[in-house]
């Protein structure tokens, strides 16, 4: 009876010690209190957008990039070297990391670019993925012609006075008007540079800034007289950064609306300045009357607006059969017959 007793009491400790290892090789497997398995685990996604700005030449460059990420609270970016974390939004005092769940990327110019998510959630679950951004700079619209106004000298009414192919190109404070003319198979149908005279032309027109011209003027000169004083015509662009302090250029597209004076530039001081000229360009007596057609190109630099300013130069600072401004036309008169500007688009 007492051997069956011990047998009976092996076995009572094998079944038991047999219960608790089950149990515990199970405890890993059961959740705990109040757990519950991760249904909606983190799905990382993004969409780059190129921001559309004033400034096509830099803008093309920045990125939004826009987190779409589904059932995710926490994010993690990578972006290459060279490429700048932006912050666009002046009013928010949040500085933006790469843990930021949007941010605004500069590239440093065209190329293709992997950027990396990292989404994740408050259980530990993470999702990743990779996109290449391609970065391509946008073609440049093209630069459009200046509009200047009476371009062919055409014979036309102006503010006050007679009509002359001057209309639309007077400026009286830095020079007397030039005369209607004939030539090149016309009739006044040239403007004329008298000689020992300090005729000009001048008018304002609008440029893109930083942007490449082309000036054609087609003049004829009188044939030399063998004087003290040959003539000269004189090609000067003046930029717009030298007009009269507080002046405001008005582009007209009639004559008779021109100012004659008091406007733009007020002064051959200022004409001369040399920090005021974009182009100067000087015509020499080709031994000949024939009309030649000149073309001259200039980049307009940080200005918006530009003046043509010709005129006849070679003669005696004063005298003359003109106005006082320190210049004159030499021996022999001079015409222009047309003038052109075109924007210089590659």
């Amino acid at each position: 009876m007492k051997i069956k007793l011990k047998h009976l009491k092996v076995y009572t400790w094998l079944f038991i010690t047999s219960i608790m290892i089950l149990i515990s090789c199970q405890d890993d497997d059961l959740p705990e209190v109040g757990d519950l398995p991760d249904l909606t685990p983190p799905s990382a996604n993004f969409v780059a957008i190129q921001k559309e700005g004033t400034n096509p030449e830099e803008d093309f460059k920045i990125y939004f990039l826009t987190n779409q990420s589904v059932s995710s609270t926490d994010y993690q970016w990578e972006i290459p070297d060279g490429v700048i974390l932006l912050d666009l939004d002046a009013d928010d005092d949040i500085t933006p990391t790469l843990a930021s769940e949007n941010i605004n990327l500069e590239f440093p110019g065209e190329g293709t670019f992997e950027v990396t998510l990292t989404s994740s959630d408050k259980l530990g679950k993470t999702s990743t993925i990779t996109k290449s951004i391609e970065v391509i700079e946008p073609e440049k619209p093209d630069v459009p012609d200046p509009i200047l106004v009476n371009s062919d000298f055409d014979k036309l009414p102006k503010s006050s006075g007679s009509d002359c192919t001057c209309s639309a190109w007077i400026n009286k404070s830095i020079g007397d008007q030039g005369e209607s003319s004939s030539g090149n198979g016309g009739s006044d149908n040239v403007v004329k540079f008298d000689n020992n005279e300090p005729d000009h032309l001048y008018q304002e027109f609008a440029v893109v800034p930083n942007a490449d011209y082309t000036v054609e003027i087609v003049t004829s000169f009188k044939s030399p007289t063998g004087g003290s004083f040959p003539s000269m015509l004189e090609l000067r662009v003046l930029a717009g950064s030298g007009y009269t302090s507080g002046y405001t250029p008005t582009y007209y597209t009639d004559t008779v609306e021109f100012p004659q004076d008091d406007f733009g530039y007020s002064s051959i001081s200022q004409v001369e300045d040399t920090a005021n000229n974009l182009l100067v360009e000087i015509q020499e007596n080709p031994n000949n009357d024939d009309y030649i057609t000149y073309s001259y190109t200039f980049n307009s630099g940080d200005n918006d607006s530009v003046a043509l300013f010709i005129r006849g130069i070679g003669g005696p600072a004063t005298g003359g059969g003109g106005g006082d401004f320190g210049y004159n036309s030499g021996d022999e008169e001079i015409r222009a017959d047309s003038i052109t500007i075109t924007a210089i688009n590659l």
